[in-house]
């Protein structure tokens, strides 16, 4: 009996030793991490009332972080060596008496092997998960990409999304190239790292943000992406528009920002049944991450109220909606002037004429035709607002426009004259909707009376040949300039060239054939400088 009786008494102690020793429990995820994964960790209390942790991360090298107490008992880091890393957690309940009431735990966490590098079309960057932190931006500044490079991250993101993909477009990558763009007391000078990134990585973008949510919704529904301040001090990346055109997507970096400084503004996730629920709190989004070694949330998308983000303004990134196929695959080029026949397009730092049929429109909205001529004398580019863009007078008729987007009763298009370039609408009314031309069409070159090519006299272009709009002029044409021959009436060619079409009288025209073509695609140039 008193054997039994001791068994017993052994076995309580027993038991109340492990309990004693088990009130504090880790476990993480994965469980064979590798340098650069994400390390999920929980930290669980047998006994209710507990109100804080404390954590610690060590490895034989040294102390990698030690907190303060901290009421997160959820967690995550990303190794950055490949050692075993010791966690310790101390875990309080309280005072007790005079003596605190808490307990301690450690668990050995080894990390092996290296994980492939995070990027891709879907990658959201954890800018203050403590892996950028000896990652330098400015070293002029002592600036690290962690503390710093918010537009980076943005422009990593949205690169990314593009199709973008290499070493270069990783955060890091993108400081060290871009480390002047770093203004001491200002953070990055976003426009000027934009610009200079879109010579590189083959975009498009604009010094004017865009502040109307009609033209957002365009430019989202052509594929867009925009870099943009969504609170003061912190830029993010908006990468799509909801099904129902209200809610923009946002993917940020550094998400604790945006939530201490929103104003005016509130931050959504989107249920499973396609529903939007306001999040308060960081917390309240699905599945973000708290890192213990910065105390701060991790990379999050989620989403935001379109009509807040236009009142932010928002900078543009569109992707070079025209490619070309060459030797070496498709290239992008940029328009010097679009033609239903022939275009002039850049490729780099080459200029070319080539058919429009052989241009590949690569935007989202392909359908329907692609070329507006402006038909009405009083057409003029508007924003999304409808006021006239700024700097553009009347688009004369005769006029052509590349279309990106048709809508009910106006079009998204690009008009550029002279130097000066632009997208935003014109009414449908005011315009013809021309196909591609896909079949050869006979050409000539702009001359004198006198057979002249070479010089600066320029030769009138009219809206017709007959009826109250003869010699009407709406534009002109030097010598030299190679045209399409469309229509030959009453001896007058109805013409095309340098994104003009109009008439001019067949005195002034010289037809060429296919062979005698070569040394005249050049607008003029080759002609006008004796070449």
């Amino acid at each position: 009996m008193k054997r039994l009786f001791g068994i017993l008494l052994l076995s309580v102690l027993i038991l109340a030793c492990a309990a004693a020793c088990g009130e504090v429990q880790i476990s993480f995820s994965p469980e064979h991490p590798r340098v650069g994964d994400y390390v999920d960790v929980t930290v669980t209390a047998d006994r209710e009332g507990a109100q804080t942790v404390t954590w610690s991360l060590v490895t034989a090298d040294g102390a990698i972080f030690d907190g303060k107490p901290v009421d997160r008992f959820t967690a995550s880091f990303r190794p950055r060596v490949e050692k075993d890393h010791t966690l310790t957690v101390t875990v309080s309940w309280g005072k007790k008496g005079k003596e605190k009431d808490e307990e301690t735990a450690s668990v050995l966490i080894p990390v092996s092997g290296e994980a492939p590098v995070q990027q891709g079309s879907n990658v959201i960057y954890s800018q203050r998960d403590g892996w950028w932190a000896d990652k330098v931006y400015s070293a002029k500044h002592h600036r690290s990409v962690q503390k710093a490079g918010c537009a980076l991250f943005a422009l990593s993101h949205a690169l990314q999304r593009k199709g973008h993909m290499g070493e270069d477009v990783l955060p890091d990558h993108l400081a060290a190239t871009y480390s002047y763009c770093y203004v001491e007391g200002r953070g990055t000078a976003n426009e000027t790292l934009l610009n200079n990134a879109a010579q590189v990585y083959d975009f498009y973008t604009e010094s004017d943000l865009i502040e109307s949510e009609e033209e957002l919704t365009t430019c989202f529904r052509l594929g867009d992406v925009f870099s943009f301040s969504i609170v003061n001090g912190h830029i993010a990346c908006a990468e799509s528009l909801s099904e129902d055109g209200t809610k923009v997507r946002v993917i940020d970096s550094a998400p604790s920002a945006t939530f201490e400084r929103m104003k005016g503004g509130k931050i959504y996730y989107q249920a499973e049944d396609g529903s939007f629920a306001e999040a308060r709190t960081a917390d309240e989004l699905p599945g973000i991450r708290w890192f213990f070694e910065t105390q701060e949330y991790g990379g999050m998308a989620y989403w935001l109220d379109l009509k807040y983000c236009a009142g932010r303004g928002m900078r543009l990134i569109r992707p070079w909606w025209l490619k070309l196929e060459t030797g070496d695959g498709l290239r992008s080029v940029s328009p010097d002037y679009i033609g239903a026949v022939w275009s002039r397009v850049n490729a780099g730092e080459e200029e070319m004429r080539v058919r429009t049929a052989d241009l590949r429109w690569t935007h989202a909205d392909t359908d329907g035709s692609r070329i507006a001529m402006v038909t009405n004398r009083k057409t003029y580019l508007t924003d999304g607002d409808g006021k006239t863009v700024s700097g553009f007078l009347a688009i004369q008729p005769g006029t052509l426009l590349t279309v990106l987007r048709e809508e009910k009763e106006r079009l998204y298009v690009f008009y550029k004259i002279s130097r000066k370039q632009a997208f935003g609408y014109v009414k449908k009314a005011n315009v013809e909707l021309l196909e591609v031309s896909s079949d050869p069409v006979p050409e000539g070159i702009v001359a004198t009376s006198k057979g002249k090519t070479a010089g600066n006299v320029t030769i009138n272009v009219v809206r017709a040949i007959s009826g109250a709009t003869k010699n009407q002029k709406t534009g002109e044409w030097v010598i030299g300039t190679p045209i399409a021959l469309l229509e030959h009436r009453d001896g007058a060619w109805y013409a095309e060239g340098k994104g003009l079409r109009g008439w001019i009288d067949d005195q002034y025209v010289i037809e060429i054939s296919e062979d005698t073509q070569e040394g005249h695609e050049s607008d003029g140039t080759q002609i006008n400088e004796g070449k």
